[in-house]
């Protein structure tokens, strides 16, 4: 199992902690805030600081777990729990937004007008403030160690301040204009996006369980990098998969006739290297096949 070095580890760790901690911070504040305001735009953007916190801690477990080495009954290290994980995650999604929606049905079946807008429009600007602090953190450890979970869990973040300036349009259009509907067709809006994005998560889960191939752009930089080399003449059966932080390349090389043993092994022991600093955090396997 490929190992980071230790100042990447402590980085990612720290990453996945700071994003645990700001989810757990945001739904307290947003929790007490709703029994407050009665607002569903607030409501909302608590069941989004919910979900954060699941995809936190789910990408706190796959963190730790990728960083762990690959032992006797797992040669391929233990990348895929983060796959398991991010397919419970959408199911916990797809519920979070069907109890969404029964909770702005009761709401339109008994309006109540929005309450404390001070409040509401404090805790919103704390949490666009508290959110910002964490993605430019994150941005800075993906610049550090190209980490695919802390650069999905950025990006899900960053989707959030863009809700959290729409729950204050929403808050400011309710109470200043007494718009309650605008309150609720947000909360629907905010629905349908989760149960999209969930349908996003699990298809990526499956795709990753499925062992789905990397994209076709880096196998054609590999073939480069392979074809680079004269005692190649080419590499066939390429296949390549991703395993949560780690990617997997395996394929044959057709080597050129007249070629000892030790000079083939030799050339397959430079590829390897170069294809390793060309694609991060990946292993490769190669075959050796004498030009016949």
């Amino acid at each position: 199992m490929l190992k980071l070095n230790m100042k990447n580890e402590t980085l990612m760790r720290f990453a996945s902690y700071f994003s645990v901690g700001t989810a757990i911070l945001l739904i307290v504040v947003k929790l007490v805030t709703f029994f407050y305001t009665n607002s569903l735009a607030i409501l909302s953007s608590l069941m989004d600081s919910g979900l954060d916190l699941l995809a936190s801690v789910v990408n706190l477990i796959a963190v730790q777990q990728s960083l762990v080495p690959a032992d006797r009954n797992h040669r391929f290290g233990h990348g895929k729990a983060e796959a398991l994980g991010g397919l419970s995650q959408g199911l916990i999604i797809v519920g979070s937004a069907v109890f969404l929606l029964i909770e702005t049905w009761n709401h339109y079946q008994n309006p109540r007008p929005l309450e404390r807008l001070d409040i509401g429009l404090g805790v919103m600007l704390f949490s666009i403030i508290i959110t910002f602090s964490l993605i430019s953190f994150q941005r800075f450890v993906i610049y550090k160690t190209n980490s695919v979970s802390i650069h999905a869990d950025s990006a899900h973040y960053t989707g959030d301040i863009l809700m959290n300036v729409g729950v204050i349009l929403s808050m400011l259009l309710s109470y200043t204009l007494g718009l309650i509907w605008v309150d609720t067709i947000f909360a629907i809006g905010v629905a349908i996006y989760l149960l999209k994005t969930s349908g996003a998560v699990i298809f990526n889960a499956v795709q990753i369980l499925m062992d789905q191939e990397l994209s076709r752009e880096v196998r054609e930089q590999i073939k480069k990098i392979a074809l680079r080399h004269p005692e190649i003449i080419s590499i066939h059966d390429l296949r390549t998969r991703n395993s949560g932080l780690c990617k997997f390349i395996q394929f044959n090389a057709l080597m050129k006739k007249g070629l000892t043993l030790q000079e083939t092994h030799a050339v397959c022991s430079v590829l390897e290297k170069e294809i390793k600093e060309a694609i991060p955090n990946s292993e490769t396997f190669i075959h050796q096949e004498p030009d016949s």
